[in-house]
């Protein structure tokens, strides 16, 4: 079941409305009653000798953001991410790793963020959509120091063994900065520096001028985020002017895809201007100062096309003012980057302080993912590239068999849409997306094969829970075993459907920077983050309460429940699924949901076989029948669980959710064993 706004990628936001509200208990979380439906018969778990497919390594990944010193995972001091940071990814299993983020992508500009942390620009962390989601949510924009850039990420990468997946930024961006980021990352250096931006050598060079000779290891990269959903359109945002010339005819009501897949113009009409990296609505004010620099939204500018008004009267472009008196009001503008300059009060007039300042312009052209296909494949041949259209059978349809694609992005978030209701029901109907998104990923593989005539894999780059809005009694539930039950039960989907790459949000967090939420207010905490913004400080409070792997923030880290689950389950990658089933289990409330369910899979020297129990209050006692996995009469046990569904770690309680683990003899063939009631069951054979 899909969501239907974009929120998921930056919902990190929005939940500064709960947190005054959110309070650690002493011992986090307590048990959840649920009416169980009674077994109709003792419960079975048996693994088959069928074989299916392998489950991949990078199954197992996470999204790392780069605002706010990755949300503070990255230590500002010694300019590296927190070797406690590096070393719980290294011992969950994180095996790949999304970056600059989402919806944070498409505002990402990278060559800003390379090079000496002093020489650096500033990048806006969500630019219009931020300001888009800040009617609903709590949203604050404005320059923010590019502190973790593309080098901070591949050290990561090489500390940690993941594979990387970048985003590009397809909203904001253009082709030359998408294909440039390819080759910065991934090419080879040359014997021969090249001086032309379109060899990749040129790029390499740059990475090695910056300290890293050796490319990094990014297979992975996705051409925009959600450009499905209106909120991330960006330059497509605007009213038609034409369509590239290589599109297609363009179906009725399919603009925004056309424009995805094959480029075009638009045109924009009284937006208001910005600063560089900003899209606040104050930075379109003049601030009476002299020779005043501001950016339309979206360069390129069609040359010619832009008209300029402060306070709805037309100023006019000039070359020069140089021969310009302090009383003419005129401007200089640069189509390619959409700069837009005032005069000194000398030499042009200065725009009035408090004046609002808006242009009119033509926005384009821009390439289409096509285009941003080509150029990134000269630069990468091996790379896989992902469209980011998702669901939309309209892209696939105009792309068909002549145009290539190495991969479709999908995201899925579980959203209960009643959360004022015991935790119970909330818990039953979260435990229900699994299946629903298995299915919907089941018919996006199959419109991919219709309509391209190949087995085009599908990467999960996002998933988990929507971190807004979550239930009013619990609104820790993000970090609790709840949600690990919810994201194990998502991948164990991922690796029946032979997905490649599964990509849980996120990777870090920071729930416990705040202090004690009941001594904040909303109000106190959106001050903090307006004087850090303005400052380019490098973190934000507003990120701080989110489902993640591992919370913080550093030095100090603890793994949460999710995260150990994951951990868990990454001991079967690389390794071949062999059939496993759950025959006579109970089911959840409603009878419609098994609560238990299983994955098994056959490695060269071991096997594996995960049991997830997603039952709040009932254990099960079952048999176990290993089949093609038994090996001898001892078994190593792996379980995770907690005091109730709703438990979760802290700093200062760090193991209120953990994992134990212990052999058991369990004898040479069938055996019995009780699952905990929520929990995530792990067999090594």
């Amino acid at each position: 079941m899909r969501r239907t706004t974009p929120l998921a990628a930056v919902a990190a936001t929005c939940l500064l409305a709960s947190v005054a509200a959110w309070a650690p208990a002493t011992v986090p979380g307590a048990s959840l009653a649920e009416a169980v439906v009674p077994a109709p018969a003792a419960a079975r778990v048996e693994v088959l000798g069928k074989p299916l497919n392998t489950v991949s390594r990078a199954l197992f990944g996470a999204n790392l953001l780069w605002p706010y010193a990755s949300a503070g995972s990255f230590d500002l001091r010694t300019d590296r991410f927190y070797p406690g940071f590096v070393a719980e990814l290294e011992r969950l299993g994180v095996s790949s790793l999304r970056y600059p983020g989402g919806t944070t992508a498409d505002s990402f500009h990278w060559e800003r963020a390379i090079g000496p942390r002093a020489s650096r620009g500033a990048n806006e962390p969500y630019g219009m959509q931020g300001a888009n989601l800040g009617r609903v949510c709590c949203v604050v924009n404005g320059p923010t120091a590019s502190t973790v850039g593309p080098d901070e990420f591949g050290r990561l990468l090489q500390q940690t063994g993941a594979s990387g997946d970048v985003v590009v930024n397809f909203a904001t961006g253009t082709v030359g900065e998408a294909a440039g980021f390819v080759a910065y990352m991934t090419a080879p250096l040359p014997r021969h520096p090249s001086r032309n931006p379109a060899d990749p050598g040129y790029w390499a060079a740059l990475r090695a001028r910056n300290g890293h000779p050796a490319p990094y290891d990014v297979p992975y990269w996705e051409v925009g985020n959600e450009q499905l959903f209106p909120g991330q359109y960006g330059w497509r945002s605007g009213q038609l002017v034409s369509l590239a010339p290589n599109s297609p005819r363009c179906p009725a009501g399919e603009v925004a895809t056309c424009l995805y897949a094959f480029g075009g113009t638009t045109r924009f009409s009284h937006q208001r201007v910005g600063w560089l990296a900003s899209t606040m609505p104050s930075a379109s004010v003049s601030s009476g100062r002299p020779a005043q620099r501001f950016y339309v939204y979206y360069p390129p500018v069609v040359p010619r096309s832009q008209t300029v008004m402060v306070d709805g009267r037309v100023w006019a472009p000039v070359r020069s003012f140089a021969s310009y008196g302090p009383h003419a009001r005129v401007y200089t503008f640069t189509p390619a980057d959409g700069r837009l300059t005032f005069g000194d009060g000398h030499h042009g007039a200065v725009p009035p302080r408090g004046a609002v300042v808006t242009a009119s312009y033509e926005s384009g052209p821009h390439g289409g993912f096509v285009d941003f296909y080509r150029a990134m494949k000269h630069m990468a041949p091996r790379a896989h590239i992902c469209e980011t259209e998702e669901t939309n059978t309209a892209f696939l349809r105009l792309m068909g068999r002549k145009y290539r694609y190495d991969c479709v992005e999908l995201h899925e978030y579980a959203a209960p849409k009643v959360v004022n209701v015991p935790l119970s029901t909330y818990a039953q109907e979260l435990m229900s997306y699994p299946a629903k998104e298995a299915a919907q990923l089941a018919r996006l593989q199959a419109a991919i094969r219709r309509y391209s005539g190949r087995d085009v894999p599908v990467y999960v780059t996002e998933y988990g829970q929507l971190v807004w809005p979550v239930p009013t009694k619990a609104p820790e539930f993000l970090l609790s075993l709840g949600e690990a039950l919810l994201n194990a039960a998502q991948v164990r989907q991922w690796a029946l459907a032979g997905v490649p790459v599964a990509e849980k949000y996120l990777a870090t967090s920071s729930p416990f920077v705040v202090g004690d939420p009941r001594r904040l207010s909303v109000d106190s905490v959106v001050r903090v983050i307006r004087r850090e913004r303005e400052g380019l400080a490098d973190w934000d409070p507003a990120l701080s309460i989110d489902s993640a792997m591992v919370a913080g923030p550093g030095p100090r880290f603890v793994a949460e429940a999710n995260g150990l689950a994951l951990g868990l389950m990454s001991s079967l990658g690389g390794e071949r699924l062999v059939r496993s089933v759950v025959v006579g289990g109970p089911s959840l409330a409603g009878g419609a949901q098994p609560a238990l369910v299983s994955l098994a899979a056959l490695g060269r020297a071991a096997g594996h076989l995960v049991v997830i129990n997603s039952s709040p209050s009932r254990a099960v006692r079952a048999t176990v029948a290993g089949g093609p996995l038994r090996r001898g009469p001892t078994l190593q046990v792996s379980v995770l669980n907690g005091p109730g569904t709703g438990a979760y770690n802290t700093l200062a309680h760090p193991r209120t959710v953990r994992v134990v683990t212990r052999s058991v003899r369990v004898g040479d063939g069938r055996f019995a064993w009780t699952f905990p009631a929520h929990s995530v069951t792990l067999f090594r054979f």
